[in-house]
């Protein structure tokens, strides 16, 4: 009965040891590319989609709407924490060798713009229906083009300082 214990510890240790010699061949940022460049923008898009898209329905930012103001400025900060976020998937992406990431490249820095733009507006209280609507519609057009490639891009709950 001894044997299955010592045969899986020798196993994992092997799979350990293997895992480790090859990934000192591949630099550290091409390590799970995909995976980390999808769940950066998934961290993105979360903050678009639950600070922003959903209020925005909501009818938050409309004049005379309860909580405007704070509503139109949490969505400003998220979106530029979303700006970071997408600039480091833009980074994961530039210095990868997948072709995906590499096509995908060129839309996102359209989309860090855009996030940037439209994050400085809205934290300083302007908002316009038309930046949101365009901004919805390019991360679709970007999270569209990744799943057409297999690389579905979910939103990534996380917390967002001061929100």
């Amino acid at each position: 009965m001894t044997k299955a214990p010592k045969r899986n510890r020798f196993v994992f240790a092997a799979a350990l040891v293997a895992a480790l010699f090859a990934g000192s061949f591949a630099p550290s940022y091409a390590f799970l590319d995909k995976t980390r460049f999808v769940a950066h923008l998934g961290i993105a898009y979360f903050a678009f989609h639950h600070f922003v898209w959903r209020p925005y329905q909501a009818g938050s930012f409309n004049n005379g709407a309860p909580h405007r103001v704070s509503a139109i400025v949490k969505a400003g900060v998220a979106l530029l924490f979303a700006v970071h976020e997408v600039k480091v998937a833009d980074k994961i992406a530039k210095t990868s060798n997948d072709p995906l990431l590499q096509k995908l490249d060129g839309a996102l820095t359209g989309l860090t713009t855009q996030f940037g733009t439209i994050g400085s507006k809205l934290k300083s209280g302007n908002f316009d229906p038309k930046d949101i609507e365009g901004l919805n519609t390019a991360t679709n057009g970007v999270s569209t083009a990744a799943a057409a490639d297999g690389a579905t891009i979910k939103d990534v709950p996380v917390a967002i300082p001061g929100s």
